[in-house]
């Protein structure tokens, strides 16, 4: 059933963060702008079918012009699906994802029950579209399956907090005020065609912007008791220069050692997830697929780029980066174009502090310098790469690691008022296993340069 909120609720804008989106909003032309009254569904029911295949490839360039044939096409696409969102028509919804997009999914009752969960708190009023144009290449970080030559289209969602958060003193930042989150957020289409003949390629979505799972997270102010078992690997360097140092020899997994441990993970049906599919699942009861895993890189090292990179793509698999903002473009560290690069092919990054400082004794000594830490390697990422950081990693996995109680509190509280989302630890403290209750405390398994294979083996949930 509708939402009656939609329809008395008069449209507000909440003030943005920064003088970018204010333009980026008023660029929009005003016939972009939807309300859920306006368009309605029903017109692209049951596209997909095991039968698609991509249709063959266009020779465009990401500033070709779009043909307004395929705009027009891509543009009643989104509508489409995000008016089915506001509708509560997630069959519709359903029925335009591509059907690589639907396989991650156990069923399409799942689908539905997710989308029921992810906004409920909230009320949705309106979406903004903005201005087709190409991607020659976009890699679904939930799958690693890189397409050719689709549409992309900023969407941007204007929804409103129920009272309950809008009132709680503790509630975090993205919950309040979550339109500055939500806009812009790609929406990513591709032309496919049946192999039945008589049969007009559909345009189907890969990427549902502000409806997808990889849209920002908005965390409960409660949530449910929920535990999943997600192995997270922790890892520093991948190189065939191995220090010899014992600290060093420890940080440093060769190339060689690497392609087998992910060998061995891809013969045992591992799948790596991204953290908005972690969350997904522990907040809303989002999808997982067997046996998930997640692979973390520390510090932004630049062998990440020149050897984990390709490793990963070899196997088909994502990684989160963890970047030392401060260290960017120093010698053996990534660059900024590097990064945008690794985020390109499908990788995920979140922060690593400024200058990879202890942050239990940072935050007992100032809180206004630890939280200078935190603010500023998030706002240098999310300025160079244009997209939302919600994940952090500890340096050292302080104060996780040897830090009071005290710190542990202080540091979280400061995380939850920036808008991080969660945060992984550094063993010391070790496990598989994620709680809902405590996203600031993610367990790693650390993997160890001097380790054997089986020794990696046995550090496995499933083997």
């Amino acid at each position: 059933m509708r939402n009656n909120k939609l329809k008395s609720r008069n449209f507000r804008i909440w003030p943005v963060g920064t003088i970018s989106i204010i333009c980026l909003l008023l660029a929009i032309p005003v016939s972009m702008v939807y309300t859920p009254t306006l368009h309605k569904d029903g017109t692209l029911h049951n596209l997909s079918s095991p039968g698609l295949a991509h249709a063959p490839a266009l020779i465009t360039g990401s500033n070709d012009p779009v043909p307004s044939e395929y705009q027009l096409a891509a543009e009643t696409t989104a509508q489409q699906y995000m008016t089915a969102l506001f509708d509560h028509h997630y069959g519709t919804m359903w029925s335009l994802l591509h059907p690589q997009v639907q396989a991650i999914w156990p069923s399409e009752t799942a689908f539905t029950t997710y989308w029921q969960n992810r906004f409920k708190d909230y009320t949705l009023q309106k979406f903004v579209q903005g201005n087709t144009h190409w991607l020659h290449r976009w890699v679904n970080p939930e799958t690693m399956i890189a397409y050719k030559q689709v549409l992309e289209l900023p969407v941007s969602l204007q929804l409103v907090p129920d009272p309950a958060i809008q009132q709680h003193s503790l509630a975090p930042p993205e919950d309040v005020h979550p339109e500055q989150l939500f806009q812009h957020l790609p929406f990513i289409v591709q032309r496919v065609t049946s192999s039945a003949k008589g049969t007009s390629p559909h345009w189907l979505v890969l990427s549902g912007g502000p409806a997808d799972l990889e849209a920002p997270i908005l965390p409960p102010l409660q949530p449910a008791f929920t535990t999943v078992q997600v192995p997270i690997l922790m890892y520093h360097h991948i190189s065939d220069i191995v220090p010899t140092t014992i600290l060093g020899s420890s940080l440093t997994v060769t190339p060689t050692a690497f392609s087998k441990q992910l060998d061995y993970l891809k013969q045992q049906g591992y799948h790596t997830i991204t953290f908005n599919q972690l969350f997904d699942a522990l907040y809303y009861g989002g999808p997982l697929p067997h046996h998930p895993i997640i692979l973390t890189f520390d510090d932004g090292y630049d062998d990440a780029f020149h050897f984990a990179l390709p490793i990963l793509q070899a196997h088909g698999y994502t990684g989160m980066f963890y970047i030392i903002t401060g260290k960017v473009g120093w010698v053996s560290y990534l660059n900024w174009q590097q990064i945008r690069n690794i985020l390109a092919e499908g990788m995920q990054i979140g922060s690593h502090t400024v200058h990879h400082v202890d942050m239990g004794s940072l935050v007992l000594y100032s809180t206004a310098l630890a939280q200078h830490e935190l603010q500023a390697s998030q706002a240098a990422l999310q300025n160079h790469l244009g997209i939302t950081i919600q994940q952090f990693c500890y340096p050292s996995g302080e104060p996780f690691h040897h830090g009071s109680l005290a710190a542990r509190q202080q540091i979280v509280a400061l995380l939850a008022s920036d808008g991080y989302v969660g945060a992984t630890t550094d063993p010391g403290i070790s496990g598989i296993v994620q709680s809902s209750q405590a996203p600031f405390v993610l367990l790693r398994i650390r993997v160890d340069g001097r380790s054997t294979q089986q020794f990696f083996i046995d550090t496995l949930p499933w083997h």
